[in-house]
């Protein structure tokens, strides 16, 4: 099977690539960015130039390098191209192989407000979450951020009412949403929806550092597990997302869904949370997958930096 992953310059489209060239899933494993200053010269076959989901020649340009390379998977990692996949119908994008959650998944996470919305009407607590031009935040502190944005980019604090007014004319489009305390009860939940209805589960609670996961522990935890299973399944889930919360008082609250591979995607899959691999199986090759976690709760994974040295283009 040929292999294209998108967005090989993020910390994501590293991740798959590594998973996939450890996993030998691929007969020839291709990336592609926008830019070529990026390490994936050590894991991909070959890495291409692709333009921007923004421009008008986006489209076109990928299905011509899909049929010329006989590629039979695009995993998508980057998150304007999945922005740009939800927003077309499906002929637009027939003759690609696209690896990614389904379009209801991605048309709710990608949407904060929605998000907030979607968590109420499948009748859970979620943290209340209004928009920027037409409402006032509901108690102080609060948070501020995009209602379209990605992860914790684009995220302020915001202490008290003297601040509406000058964050109100700088951020338009962002949402006011409820701060919930506590730092140390955070969780990242990813979810796999197989194509035969059944939601898998890993949960950690993690510590983030330069806005990843920097420190993750799994966790058994089966209020947060039924929750996420209640989620994925009213979204229909088929492919993987990630679902971050916090837990209090109040229960797991869930603040973003985001419907795309995750930066803990390595972390799953060495915990044997293999979702690159089994959304390749049943997407692409319509094979069953099987789930057989690997480590007990209470196994800790860090995030380490390390420098690659590329000889001379």
């Amino acid at each position: 099977m040929n292999i294209l992953v998108t967005g090989i310059a993020g910390d994501i489209g590293t991740g798959i690539g590594r998973i996939l060239q450890e996993s030998r899933i691929a007969h020839k494993l291709l990336g592609c960015d926008i830019h070529g200053e990026h390490l994936g010269a050590s894991i991909f076959d070959a890495c291409y130039l692709m333009p921007p989901a923004s421009s008008p020649e986006y489209l076109e340009t990928l299905k011509s390098f899909v049929k010329e390379n006989e590629i039979q998977g695009v995993v998508v990692s980057a998150e304007p191209e999945l922005r740009f996949f939800a927003g077309q119908n499906e002929a637009a994008l027939a003759g690609l192989p696209l690896v990614m959650a389904n379009r209801l998944a991605m048309q709710t996470g990608f949407d904060k407000l929605a998000t907030a919305d979607f968590i109420r009407g499948i009748g859970c607590e979620a943290p209340w979450t209004t928009p920027i031009e037409t409402e006032e935040p509901q108690a102080f502190p609060c948070i501020l951020k995009s209602r379209t944005g990605a992860g914790s980019r684009s995220i302020f604090l915001v202490k008290d009412a003297t601040q509406v007014e000058a964050y109100r004319a700088l951020f338009k489009g962002f949402v006011w949403q409820e701060f919930i305390p506590g730092d140390s009860d955070e969780y990242t939940c990813g979810l796999y929806g197989c194509t035969n209805g059944e939601i898998r589960t890993i949960i950690f609670r993690r510590r983030l550092a330069g806005g990843l996961t920097g420190y993750a522990e799994l966790v058994k935890n089966d209020t947060i597990e039924a929750l996420c299973v209640r989620i994925g399944t009213a979204l229909q889930l088929r492919g993987s997302i990630n679902v971050q919360l916090r837990l209090g008082v109040r229960g797991p609250l869930v603040f973003e869904i985001n419907p795309r591979f995750s930066s803990t995607v390595a972390f799953r899959h060495r915990l044997g949370f293999t979702d690159v691999l089994w959304s390749l199986q049943e997407q692409i090759l319509a094979k069953e997958t099987a789930y057989h976690p690997t480590h007990p709760p209470g196994t800790r994974i860090y995030r380490t930096s390390s420098e690659v040295v590329m000889p001379p283009v």
